[in-house]
């Protein structure tokens, strides 16, 4: 059988704020997971990551703060580091992309690919603030974009709709640092000719069915609207200097991938990087796809000496009380507060439950109350700690394994079997948040079996049953590792099998000497929902939430009854739907991101509410000119609709 040597890594953190819950799920906590899953099963395995420390939201927030970038970087890469290890993720490699030995291996890229001919000089027109007296590169410069409306988009890339930008392309352009709308003026730079791999990446990208259906689509998408040339120099004085002009530097989204294989390159792993037996996997959110799916590998392609990824898991976003998480906006709750509230393993729970696989998905305190409370301890923690309670109470500190089973132990016992293998098929796939669920599922299961043989009252079956429960904990301390790690380490201490191997998960042991276990969780009460809400309530910029709403706020909406009467896919958006609607004889268009929960056929003909008075915005170059009304928990969507047949039009009150 054919063994592969696995590289992880998750996207490099700017390290221009503290981490936010969104960055921990986004990327870093499921490369945790996956790496611990891989490492735990035999396979050689090394996870690495590192801070992305070049690039304009490194210096312009370096400015807002009055001190140099490298002592920005110097600060909070040490915040980073202890908040990933407040979380127990464990690296094999955290650096930093301002290490010598990263400037050396960017500037070999850079000097491989102009020898073959990859790598040009062009004079261009880029924005630049008279005020500051300088070229505004990306994030310096503020303003709408032009696809979607986002008042506040950045000059590399806009937050709300993903598409990544230039400067120029802004609407209402103007200087991150003093606010004065800059002026054009002539530069030069080197650029990356992207425009020639084309055809190799969409031949690569076809190839790659296993990739999560965001990451295909829109790499596809990218390439069907054709690749172009792009920059790869800056005018700043902070990053990795360009080799043939010391006056500019070479910008961040050439250099922070390089930075994985410089960071493997510092544990003596970069041959890894050569050997086409070997599987590369980048956990990344859905922002990132262009650089990893496109960008990284053409570069690898130009350059002739790295493989490129075998896995692009690409996440959705987790937003925050219905708005988004930002660092630059201080929206959402951030590790360092996250860690005082809570211990590591209810955040690694909480978190890779609402795992955004698929869609994004909204963080609620009520949500976390709900996983905390009904998932985490009544499903799995009461199980674990009423099992190992009773042993101690009825059958001493060891549970001799018995003679013989009953129909409905072996029953169980093959449900189990068939459970470790499900749970291996989804960690081996990538499917971290449904394996999660099953583990729950396990633990339930083992609840289920417990209550309805009542060892407590039928003495003849209580060793069948309490040692065959005893084994369903030890299966799930062991297939929970990944997720939970301390909790796991718990459970095993208590059953003394600390160095129990992962493939005997499934199998029925005997166990020594059983030790008392403390209750491993607690209850989130309704008092802490209320406390933790208002605590964060003023890191929430941008979402306005109301105790009380006047009537005469009420009455600014225009709600009225719409009818769908077409449905169409919005090219290159896995998530969008183009909907006509019919307002009594008035046509709108609105753009909703209802696939996945509705087929076109479900949502033909149905009568739907519509905010009608809302301001158009364009979105994928769609013009949206309303906003339809929806339920939506976890990662589940409903469509509020009327319950009998009413005009088309018709006011909603």
């Amino acid at each position: 059988m054919l063994k592969f040597k696995y590289i992880v890594t998750s996207a490099l953190p700017y390290v221009n704020n503290v981490p936010h819950l969104g960055t921990i799920v986004g990327c870093v906590l499921p490369a945790d997971v996956y790496s611990r899953y891989l490492k735990l099963k035999g396979e050689e395995c090394v996870y690495v990551c590192g801070t992305d420390e070049y690039g304009t939201p490194i210096a312009v927030q370096a400015e807002k703060e009055g001190i140099s970038p490298k002592e920005l970087c110097d600060k909070y890469y040490e915040i980073h580091k202890k908040v990933y290890e407040g979380f127990n993720i464990k690296f094999d490699v955290f650096s930093r992309t301002s290490s010598p030995e990263h400037t050396e291996l960017t500037q070999y890229f850079y000097n491989k690919l102009k020898k073959k001919g990859h790598i040009y000089k062009k004079k261009v027109k880029q924005l630049y603030c008279p005020n500051c007296k300088r070229f505004l590169p990306d994030r310096y410069v503020i303003g709408t974009c032009p696809y979607c409306g986002y008042e506040k988009a950045r000059g590399d890339q806009c937050e709300s709709c993903g598409k990544v930008l230039e400067p120029s392309q802004l609407l209402d352009a103007r200087c991150n640092i003093c606010s004065n709308k800059p002026v054009l003026k002539e530069t030069e730079h080197s650029f990356f000719r992207l425009s020639a791999f084309q055809r190799q990446l969409k031949e690569w990208i076809d190839k790659n069915k296993h990739w999560p259906a965001n990451a295909r689509s829109f790499a596809l998408s990218w390439i069907r609207e054709g690749l172009i040339d792009r920059s790869i120099t800056r005018d700043l004085e902070w990053g990795v200097p360009c080799p043939d002009d010391p006056s500019k530097v070479i910008y961040v989204w050439f250099d922070a991938p390089i930075g994985y294989i410089t960071f493997s390159k510092q544990i003596g792993k970069e041959d890894w990087w050569k050997d086409k037996k070997n599987r590369i996997v980048h956990f990344i959110g859905k922002d990132n796809i262009p650089f990893h799916a496109i960008i990284f590998p053409a570069m690898n392609m130009g350059v002739g000496e790295y493989i490129l990824p075998y896995q692009i898991a690409s996440a959705e976003y987790l937003n925050y009380e219905g708005g988004k998480f930002s660092k630059s906006e201080g929206r959402g709750v951030f590790g360092d507060d996250a860690l005082k509230l809570f211990p590591a393993d209810y955040w690694r729970y909480v978190l890779m439950s609402m795992y955004p696989e698929n869609r994004d998905v909204d963080f609620t305190w009520e949500e976390f109350q709900r996983k905390v409370n009904t998932e985490l301890n009544d499903a799995f923690g009461n199980f674990v700690y009423r099992v190992i309670s009773f042993v101690l109470r009825f059958h001493g500190r060891e549970l001799e394994k018995p003679e013989q089973f009953s129909e409905k132990d072996r029953q169980i016992v093959n449900k189990v079997k068939e459970s470790c293998a499900k749970i291996n098929k989804l960690y081996e796939s990538i499917k971290l948040k449904e394996a999660l669920q099953e583990i729950i599922a396990l633990a339930r299961l083992g609840n289920q079996y417990l209550n309805a043989e009542e060892p407590w009252k039928n003495k003849d079956r209580a060793q069948s049953v309490m040692f065959i429960s005893l084994n369903i904990v030890k299966t799930i301390a062991i297939l929970i590792e990944p997720f939970l790690p301390e909790t796991s380490a718990k459970i095993k201490k208590a059953l003394n099998i600390e160095d129990i191997a992962w493939h005997k998960a499934a199998e029925l042991l005997e166990f020594g000497k059983v030790e008392a276990i403390e209750p491993l969780f607690r209850k989130v009460d309704d008092k802490e929902v209320i406390e933790y809400r208002q605590r964060f309530r003023s890191k929430v910029e941008g979402v306005r939430i109301l105790d009380t709403v006047s009537y005469d706020d009420f009455k600014k909406m225009k709600l009225k009854v719409a009818e769908i009467v077409s449905v169409e896919d919005v090219a290159g958006a896995d998530k969008l739907y183009k909907l006509s609607i019919d307002i009594g004889g008035e046509k709108r268009t609105l753009v909703a991101g209802l696939k996945g929960d509705y087929d076109k056929e479900e949502l033909l003909g149905k009568k739907i509410i519509v905010l009608t008075n809302l301001e158009a915005k364009k979105i994928r170059g769609i013009e949206s000119q309303g906003m339809l009304l929806a339920a939506e928990k976890g990662d589940k969507v409903s469509l509020l609709t009327v319950d009998r047949n009413i005009d088309n039009g018709a006011d909603v009150l």
